[in-house]
């Protein structure tokens, strides 16, 4: 789990006293890596995974690293430890890297963000959970923002302890070694021990994804053209959907495009309501192409 860092134990043992809150993890070495290598350098996503391959860092089969369910899974078992109950992975909103580009890595960074690929696990008012992982914009300021290469992290919040940081390695022969040794000396003494209390309940709640709230960050590829900003920013406002700025750089090297990239910044809302608003952007003539969709967390 997440490398050599022993959360599990952590959220079973050290903070058994504690109701679990939020639960916000980095907890793929090699998607990290990959994310960081096209930010530093301005590799395009092909380029940073064969890095990352050639170094040991990803798999033959890279499919669960970037497709996000390797994070997915260990933010499921983290969630049902913390919280008691089995979660179906079918209700659980996963995304990866694979169609994170630079431009938009670019973008975040003007912006003050970052792009990681972040794992979540938060209580609701009333006991629902939100589980969810997906790349998303992360202010620079935030300390899971300087998680670099191949390390992971794991913020945890409980109501008594407060705020806690898990860090580490998390990707690379080393890391993955030292976890499989503990998972098996635990396994043996679980057979003769008793592993202690943990929470439990029969069932639990997730909460859907539509019903999900953070803010947005929009990248539209529109046609330059008048009004384009005014078409778009009617239907967001027909859906009650706030915005806090728009950010359209000109392109230095070709500033009389026929094309150009329009940020839209949103302020928080549902993601059900987005997704209506934006179904409804994409029958516009002036859109070249689908709306690319980042939230961004406000941990």
């Amino acid at each position: 789990m997440a490398g050599g860092i022993p959360i599990i134990k952590a959220v079973q043992e050290s903070l058994i006293g504690n109701q679990i809150e939020s639960i916000a993890g980095i907890i793929n070495g090699t998607s990290n890596y990959i994310l960081q290598r096209m930010t530093e350098e301005g590799l395009a996503y092909p380029e940073a995974l064969k890095e990352a391959k050639d170094l040991g860092y990803a798999e033959a089969d890279e499919t669960l690293d970037v497709n996000g369910w390797d994070a997915a899974h260990k933010a499921i078992l983290l969630a049902s430890l913390a919280h008691g109950f089995l979660i179906n992975y079918q209700e659980v909103y996963v995304r990866g890297i694979e169609k994170v580009t630079p431009l938009d890595i670019k973008f975040a960074s003007e912006l003050g963000y970052v792009v990681k690929l972040l794992s979540l696990v938060i209580e609701r008012d009333g006991g629902e959970i939100e589980i969810r992982t997906q790349p998303s914009f992360l202010s620079k300021k935030h300390i899971l923002a300087s998680v670099h290469g191949v390390f992971n992290a794991v913020a945890v919040k409980g109501d008594q302890v407060g705020d806690s940081l898990f860090y580490g390695r998390g990707a690379g022969q080393g890391p993955t070694a030292s976890s499989v040794v503990s998972d098996l000396v635990e396994a043996a003494r679980s057979s003769h021990h008793d592993r202690g209390f943990l929470p439990y309940q029969e069932s639990g709640k997730l909460v859907e994804i539509d019903q999900t709230s953070t803010s947005y960050y929009v990248r539209f590829s529109v046609t330059d053209q008048p009004g384009v900003i005014a078409e778009i920013s009617a239907i967001l406002a027909q859906h009650q959907i706030g915005i806090s700025g728009t950010h359209s750089p000109v392109d230095a090297d070709n500033p009389d495009a026929d094309f150009v990239e329009m940020v839209f910044l949103l302020h928080k809302c549902p993601f059900g309501k987005l997704k209506t608003a934006l179904s409804e952007v994409e029958s516009l003539d002036c859109l070249t192409e689908r709306p690319v969709v980042f939230r961004i967390e406000t941990l």
